[in-house]
């Protein structure tokens, strides 16, 4: 592996480890275990209930799972999914010139739409793109209990888009009667507030929370864009979440989330440096659920959901004084997309008692699926006036609904004492694109007291949404199928491990050859890969943890012609400490080189060093909690390959530097 600056970055990180160890040791006694009862960045809790739909434990899970409590999200200083899925195993997120994170699930890069983003359950995913790239980095993740990552196909329980991954955002079943309030400043003229409390009547709980933060971003120099221009581009944003979920002990439940939020574009649209390009987002969940759990340990919910997306962009798309098809534009060309559209449906669980050796599971969902307006429309035919913009035809998706009808059976069968195996059939009947099978098969079985090993099949498909339709409603399904092992245990003297291994087909691979314009059925791409997991809890309420994630791409029938490549390997080492009221954490990502795209000859981007610190101080005299963020504390330079544009390739531009922030919480 070949990683950038590895020999200077790692004896940084030394230096900064002795003196995160000073820090920590400023005082001589030990706290009550009143805000961590672990330090374990790793250690899963002992239940989890993303990969059955039901609570069950961990280290019988038949999935690759990783699980991030609130407080580990804390100490590792991570503020949206996306920070979150660099220190994950598994991912390599990358940032678009347009300001957008694409999470990179197992070397997979070339769609977006591969992998989908829940709260408790529910899709946040959007139906224009199938994707949830344009809300899930607004998340606040304060707000949950922990978050559950899964790696690898999960149609079999979640559907069409849980083709890759699957990111369970989870509140907290029956929080106490308390409530925070919080408030930040930070570089770039960040600020942020947030206000969380929890009421209880009688048997039901109320749990509101609040939280906006705004930041002008980082300036940063642009040597030269598309249209040779040269300046400075900053990446400001704004965001605001509210959360209430009303539960009640008879196995009521109702949850109502909106986020939204709006940010200037990095670059701007097709690399055009201007300071004219804007990206507005929203999101509204509800759901109400009923979950009924009988004396025979059997259970039953019904459930109704809705889900609504809403976009707004304006852009100069062309900029001033450019010719384009043979006119001249003085004044530059703008342009305005619009979108909005919804998901709503039902759903309907029983999962039996186990009777023998078995316990059977069947769930029913009915959904409707509408894209509720789509427009695009630009100043094309108004050279010299930009503000008079005309809708262009066949850009953009006409409004249609789909429904889609799905059916799951599950039969989870205890082999013996220390042997399980769950096997789960979901048909899907979609109103476009017919009917589909997807499988899951998952052998755990536990070897001794120490180690247990899992082997698991899936296989999961994807429709292609909207927008892929717009001028091709003949593309067919992307296909995959995976085959997975994981051993879990202790390696020795106390260091618990993890190594997974995988096996990604994919079949039917959906790329647009001219850059989103014409989505076609491309190829078959085989990719294997392993992840690996670490850590060690020392005296002293000390903890060193590592993961590393690797992937090699075996074959494919055609070679990606737009997206970039990913780095095939990725590294995070970190050390946590505890002394009395103080907490310090760090931990560094480490990437290899970051290759281009068949269509680029240039040389690959060296890899990726990005060390992040977070110090926490408990009951201070000024405040309850006081936590220090500092994000790529060596300002490391790092950028990212741009994608293959009908002009011609572009530049790489850098993402932004070293981040401080600063926040404060006072319980209420």
């Amino acid at each position: 592996m070949k990683y950038y600056n590895s020999r200077q970055a790692a004896k940084r990180l030394f230096f900064l480890i002795i003196a995160v160890l000073a820090i920590a040791g400023a005082s001589k006694g030990y706290c009550a275990d009143i805000e961590m009862e672990s330090l374990s960045l790793l250690y899963e809790p002992e239940n989890v209930v993303t990969a059955m739909r039901s609570l069950e434990p961990a280290i019988e899970s038949p999935a690759i799972i990783s699980v991030y409590t609130q407080k580990q999200i804390r100490q590792l200083g991570v503020r949206t999914i996306p920070e979150l899925l660099e220190f994950a195993p598994g991912f390599n997120p990358w940032r678009s010139v347009a300001g957008d994170w694409w999470p990179g699930p197992r070397g997979v890069f070339d769609s977006n739409r591969s992998f989908m983003v829940l709260i408790d359950g529910v899709s946040l995913n959007n139906q224009f793109l199938g994707t949830p790239y344009w809300t899930y980095d607004l998340i606040d993740l304060m707000r949950f209990n922990r978050i559950e990552i899964i790696r690898g196909p999960g149609s079999a329980m979640y559907g069409a888009n849980a083709f890759l991954a699957i990111i369970n955002c989870i509140t907290e079943i029956d929080p106490p009667a308390k409530g925070s309030i919080r408030a930040s400043i930070g570089s770039f003229d960040s600020k942020g507030i947030g206000l969380a409390k929890v009421f209880k009547s009688g048997q039901t709980t109320f749990d509101f929370s609040f939280s906006g933060y705004s930041s002008d971003g980082d300036r940063l120099a642009i040597e030269k864009d598309t249209f040779g221009k040269s300046g400075f581009t900053r990446d400001s944003f704004s965001k605001r979440d509210f959360m209430l979920k009303i539960s009640d002990a008879r196995g009521y439940s109702f949850l109502a989330h909106h986020v939204e939020g709006g940010r200037e574009g990095y670059i701007g649209y097709f690399e055009n440096l201007n300071d004219k390009t804007f990206f507005r987002r929203s999101n509204d969940l509800l759901s109400l659920k009923y979950q009924n759990r009988r004396a025979n340990q059997s259970n039953y919910s019904v459930e109704l959901f809705f889900n609504r997306f809403s976009d707004s962009e304006e852009a100069e798309t062309l900029s001033t004084g450019v010719t384009s098809n043979g006119v001249t534009y003085p004044l530059g060309v703008m342009e305005q997309d619009h979108s909005k559209d919804a998901i709503w449906g039902m759903n309907f669980l029983w999962k039996g008692p186990r009777e023998s050796r078995h316990q059977l599971s069947v769930r029913g969902e009915l959904t409707w699926i509408e894209l509720i307006e789509s427009t695009v429309a630009a100043s094309y035919a108004s050279p010299n006036d930009p503000t008079q913009l005309s809708e262009l035809p066949g850009a953009a998706p006409r409004p249609e609904r789909f429904t889609n009808n799905s059916l799951t059976v599950q039969d989870d069968i205890r082999i013996s004492p220390r042997m399980r195996l769950v096997l789960d059939a979901r048909y899907d009947k979609h109103s476009l694109f017919g009917d589909s099978l997807s499988t899951r098969a998952a052998l755990i079985k536990r070897m001794s007291a120490e180690w247990t090993a899992k082997f698991l099949y899936g296989r999961a498909y994807r429709n292609p949404d909207f927008h892929e339709i717009n001028n091709n409603r003949n593309l067919k399904r992307e296909k995959i199928d995976t085959y997975e092992f994981q051993l879990l245990g202790e390696l020795f003297d106390g260091w618990q491990a993890k190594v997974n291994f995988f096996v990604n087909n994919l079949s039917d691979r959906i790329e647009s050859p001219r850059l989103f314009l014409d989505y076609r059925n491309i190829s078959k791409t085989v990719i294997d890969g392993m992840e690996f997991e670490i850590k060690k809890r020392f005296r002293g309420n000390q903890e060193v943890f590592a993961n590393l994630s690797s992937f090699r791409l075996r074959s494919e029938t055609q070679p990606n012609a737009v997206a970039p490549g990913l780095p095939h390997n990725k590294l995070n080492l970190g050390y946590s400490v505890k002394r009395g009221e103080y907490c310090a954490t760090i931990w560094s990502s480490f990437s290899a080189e970051q290759p281009r795209n068949v269509a680029d000859s240039r040389q690959a981007l060296a890899g990726r060093c990005i060390t992040n610190l977070t110090l926490q101080r408990f009951n201070a005299k000024i405040a309850d909690k006081i936590t220090l963020r500092v994000r790529n504390l060596l300002n490391a330079y790092h950028s990212y390959v741009s994608v293959l544009n009908p002009v011609g390739v572009l530049d790489d531009h850098p993402q932004a530097g070293r981040e401080f922030s600063l926040e404060m919480s006072w319980n209420l």
